[in-house]
């Protein structure tokens, strides 16, 4: 693909999907910059001229930082980046130079074997609707009940993403005589500068990273074909399809094997071998596979949403319950299963969700306070109660409110809690009945460099709508410390609440000092406002 088709594709998806898919972040308000003709336009030109650099320092990429946010397992985390947009812009403009060519070598849809963003772009998004979890799940329960098939085998690759290693990768798209070295050297130099030197792990997130694991993934998918190994996958989950135990080990040494000369290794605790010998039609129906983000509507934005998803035991977000549940919910002793997770040490995922299912349902708010109380053994759980308590904010009182809002301040002190759980703690405090401004001006005041790489960020855009003149100019003090995220966010709240004299010369100091593309053209605008 041209550069420049691919800088137009690069641009069209991530205001079609943003930055990340992971929740943790907010959609940034700089995209809608893209959405200004001329402004766009400058952007493309700049970041076409970046990219005919080889070196990093001239290409312009900053480095990235990054938060760890739960995995689908227990006490699992994933590294996640914060990469700043331009940088985004240009790292998926690279990649989609060179993605046709890396689709090309991956194998055929039609033999369902990948099911992992299968590259179609096709109004503003990259990967074909038709291949993700979902169709991948019903797929292996299909495969499951065919004569042939007496064993299946489970398994993903441990940490794929943190230990993919860049070298190899460089390896693989060398082998492609159909893709350009210079693009090849520019990915391999950003991997390497954005990884520390370390040879290792592309970031977690994006469009580009997905790209690129797949194209690692090439060789293995050649290996277990030749090996005529039944199997299929989804990014590094894999499944096998053996007609007895015996080959299902032998398929499973051998993938072992092939993985480790790529340096990957299988996550052993997650390596299920089953017989699937005696399921019945109704087991089979039951979809054991799906999990609370594949409960999506069949709408093709909404299986979008599901490629890009990460399910498991700990979910994020609180699913509106359907009228089954609600029966099935209704029948809960809500006092007597708190009182039990109250006397236990460690909370047990399934049984705690359906108890906080039970509590909404049931619409009991003291039940609620109750287990936020219990937040403590299991912290991964405070984004997903939040976002409940969020959707069902019209169950609790005034009283409640305030009861809540002192359990859950605990949560934004740094020393208490890790930085994913702040920031969803910081987005209850400025959401609706719940906002409360004095707290989230006095974390803001805490706010250490060592706190964080996002909080800083997050704080500023729930402080944004409720804060007035006196805050902002002690806002405005802080954006010298700032980093460039930050320092927009401040440049917006500077916009939005103080008068043109006490502006013009806050962004002509401003512009002086600053070599972010993005924040320039912030001020150009606000100033042609004004």
């Amino acid at each position: 693909m041209k550069i420049s088709n691919a800088i137009d594709l690069a641009i069209e998806n991530i205001q079609k999907e943003g930055l990340t898919d992971v929740e943790v972040f907010s959609r940034p308000f700089e995209l809608d910059l893209l959405k200004i003709s001329a402004t766009c336009e400058e952007i493309k030109q700049a970041i076409k001229t970046s990219l005919k650099e080889s070196q990093i320092k001239l290409m312009g990429f900053s480095p990235i930082s990054h938060i760890l946010v739960p995995k689908k397992e227990l006490f699992d985390f994933r590294k996640c980046a914060i990469i700043e947009p331009i940088d985004e812009l240009k790292y998926l403009s690279l990649v989609l130079q060179i993605a046709d060519q890396i689709e090309t070598q991956r194998p055929n849809k039609s033999k369902n074997l990948v099911f992992s963003y299968r590259l179609n772009p096709e109004k503003g998004y990259l990967f074909d609707a038709k291949y993700n979890y979902t169709s991948f799940r019903e797929y292996v329960i299909k495969k499951s009940k065919q004569r042939n098939v007496n064993v299946v085998v489970s398994c993903d690759i441990a940490n794929f993403y943190d230990r993919l290693n860049l070298h190899r990768l460089e390896c693989i798209l060398s082998s492609n005589p159909k893709i350009d070295k210079k693009i090849i050297l520019q990915i391999n130099e950003l991997l390497l500068f954005w990884s520390g030197r370390d040879s290792y792990g592309i970031p977690v997130g994006s469009n580009a990273s997905r790209i690129l694991a797949e194209a690692a993934l090439i060789e293995i998918d050649n290996f277990l074909i030749s090996h005529k190994i039944a199997y299929c996958r989804f990014v590094d989950d894999f499944r096998i399809f053996a007609p007895d135990s015996a080959t299902a080990h032998k398929w499973l040494a051998l993938l072992v094997d092939r993985l480790s000369k790529e340096g990957l290794f299988l996550n052993t605790n997650k390596t299920v071998i089953k017989d699937v010998s005696i399921i019945s039609e109704d087991d089979a129906d039951k979809k054991p596979e799906e999990t609370e983000t594949t409960r999506e509507t069949e709408n093709k934005h909404e299986i979008s949403r599901i490629i890009r998803g990460y399910s498991g035991l700990i979910p994020t977000k609180f699913r509106a319950l359907t009228a089954s549940e609600h029966e099935k919910l209704k029948v809960i002793n809500i006092t007597e299963e708190i009182d039990k997770i109250s006397s236990s040490l460690l909370i047990s995922p399934p049984n705690f969700v359906l108890l906080v299912k039970a509590c909404f349902s049931q619409k009991d708010a003291p039940g609620i306070i109750r287990l936020v109380t219990n937040l403590n053994k299991f912290p991964q759980f405070i984004p997903y109660v939040i976002d409940g308590i969020i959707k069902n904010e019209d169950i609790f009182s005034e009283e409640q409110i305030k009861e809540l809002s002192t359990l859950l301040a605990f949560w934004l002190d740094q020393d208490n809690a890790p930085e994913f759980v702040s920031i969803f703690v910081i987005r209850f405090f400025g959401h609706g009945r719940f906002t409360n401004k004095s707290t989230l001006f006095e974390c803001f005041r805490q706010l250490k460099r060592n706190d964080g790489n996002y909080i800083g960020r997050a704080l500023l855009e729930q402080l944004e709508p409720i804060i007035e003149r006196g805050e902002v100019l002690e806002i405005r003090d802080y954006f010298t410390r700032a980093d460039p995220s930050e320092r927009r966010q401040i440049l917006k709240i500077a916009d939005t609440h103080l008068t043109k004299g006490e502006k013009r010369p806050f962004f002509k100091n401003t512009r002086a000092q600053s070599q972010d593309i993005l924040l320039n053209k912030m001020i150009n605008i606000y100033e042609a406002k004004a």
